[in-house]
Order: structure tokens, then sequence, then C-alpha cells
């Protein structure tokens, strides 16, 4: 059993592979293990893994059949890690390998789960914060579950902690969630995020509204409740309007009026298809579980047992 297993997930960073490696290798003892998870790359990352392997037996790799997603790729390092201690990051060299000293450190001292904090980001752009910080924002508000603002997947936990979060069967992977309802002794370690060596982001906007309503519709009824409330108040003004419409019609008051009326219904019908939709997210979540596809398919394993 290694002391330490550091997994990696990986799309299209063929040319940061060697200088993780060799930047791992400065800041971790000699018994670890780094498993890389070619999560559906489609440039030379699994040739770049297979060369290093080839040298380093303690090089692993999960090949997946197709892009099977972020959490996924993490969830399969999780499965297949040995070691006492398990690091996840990213292979874009944002998450500076300078900081496992600190992170192992942390739980030889008895924490059971490390969890590092971004400050900043260099080269970020405005807008990417402002939306990072309003993403953190809305999903705390409609979560049940605390999520730390800017806590990456850039963390470290024990074995005890492994085998908790490999009992989990959903299929709609939010592993900061996950991580944050288990519980266990924690500790945070602020660091400030490299701009990345070579290629570009994974997470764009999409991805991060997708991510947002993945944790929400997993952690959360809130929304749910939020409906109600929404409806429950459109539904008493409406009553209020009615009977005040009426009043109207038997004191010969009416007035006839195109717009308002035009008003009244494309609110009330932009107010359904918010629920409609929201409804909509929870189905094809329970959709998504009923069917239990597997997390991941695996096209090819190097140096794993």
């Amino acid at each position: 059993m290694p002391q330490i297993s550091i997994v990696i997930p990986v799309m299209n960073e063929a040319e940061n592979i060697v200088p993780l490696y060799h930047e791992l290798k400065k800041f971790t003892p000699e018994d670890f293990e780094i498993i890389f998870i070619n999560d559906g790359s489609t440039d030379d990352t699994i040739l770049e893994i297979k060369q290093l392997s080839y040298a380093d037996n303690r090089v692993k790799c999960i090949s997946f059949s197709r892009n099977f997603g972020h959490q996924n790729a993490l969830m399969a390092g999780i499965d297949y890690a040995d070691g006492k201690y398990i690091i996840t990051m990213d292979g874009d060299l944002q998450h500076p390998p300078a900081f496992l000293p600190q992170i192992l450190e942390k739980l030889n001292n008895g924490f059971d789960i490390v969890l590092t904090r971004r400050r900043k980001t260099e080269n970020q752009g405005f807008s990417k914060k402002i939306f990072t910080k309003l993403f953190y924002k809305l999903i705390n508000f409609l979560s049940d579950v605390p999520i730390e603002e800017n806590v990456s997947d850039f963390r470290g936990f024990s074995s005890k902690v492994m085998h908790t979060i490999r009992k989990f069967e959903e299929r709609d992977l939010f592993l900061r969630g996950i991580f944050s309802w288990v519980g266990y002794r924690r500790t945070v370690i602020p660091f400030d995020a490299p701009s990345r060596l070579h290629g570009k982001s994974k997470y764009n906007f999409s991805t991060m509204v997708r991510l947002g309503l993945k944790g929400t519709t997993s952690f959360s009824f809130k929304p749910l409740r939020i409906s109600l409330l929404i409806g429950s108040i459109v539904s008493f003004f409406s009553f209020i309007l009615l009977t005040i419409t009426i009043i109207n019609y038997f004191q010969g008051k009416t007035v006839p009026g195109w717009a308002s009326l035009m008003t009244v219904v494309t609110f009330m019908g932009g107010i359904q298809l918010l629920v409609v939709g929201l409804m909509g997210e929870y189905v094809a979540s329970l959709f998504r579980e009923s069917k239990k596809r597997p997390l991941y398919i695996i096209d090819e394993m190097i140096n794993v047992d």
C-alpha cells in the first residue's frame, strides 16, 4: 500500500503531463502513486502518460472509453486508489504541488479532510470572478449543505473518508457537496492559483451552470419549496385581483385593457414555466438515478491492479 495516492483527471492536457509529474516528485515522499484518469482526451495525453508509466511504474492510468466528466473521473480515481492518504487535483498546474507537504502535514496531525480555498487566480478575467462568486452565493442559498466558497477539487483525505465516499451510489455526482455532507474532522488551506501552463480551461459558463444544477438538485429540496412559496404568493394576489375585478364588474367600473391583461397572463405563464422547468430538473435527476448506468466505462488501464 503506497503512502499517498494522487488522483488527477485529465482531458487534452498532453503538454502539462510531464511538467506536472516532475513538480509532484519534488514535493512528495518516495512512496506514492499517481493515478491519471484520461477522460476522453483527443490529443496525445494518453501517449504522454504511457511514456511516463514505462519509466516509472508508480505512474498509473485509467483511460475512459469517452468523456464522462470531471466528477466521474475523480470518482474513478477514488475507486482505484490504494494509498493511506488520497489527494485529488487538476492536471493543469493551477493546483500547485508545492502545497502537498502542507496537506500531508495536516492529515498526519489528525485531520480527515484537508480542503484548499483559492484566494485568487492569476490572469482570471473579471467576469469569471463575478460569476464564480455568484455561483457560490446561489448554491449556498439553495443548498441544505453548506459549500465552502472557492473551495476547489484540490483536497487531501484519509483512507477512512475514501471508503465512505465509495459507498455513494448516486449518478449525479457533486463531490464538493458530498465531502461537505460526510462530516469528519477538516481544515482549510488557502492558496493562490497560478495561470494555466498550457491549454485552456474546460470549465466554461455552461459547465458551471450544469454543475450548479447538479449540486442543487442533489443536496436540496429548497428550490421546490421556493417554487411553492412563489406559487402561493402569486395565487393569493391573483385571488385578490379576481375579487376586485368581480366587484368592479357589478359596480359597472370595468375598463377594457389589453395591455394589463397580457401583462398578467405572461407573468403567470412565466412563473408556471419556471416551476415546471425546475420540477423537470428533479424528475430528470430521478430518471438518471433509476437507470443505474455506470459512472464511467474503462477502455484501458496502465499499471493498475
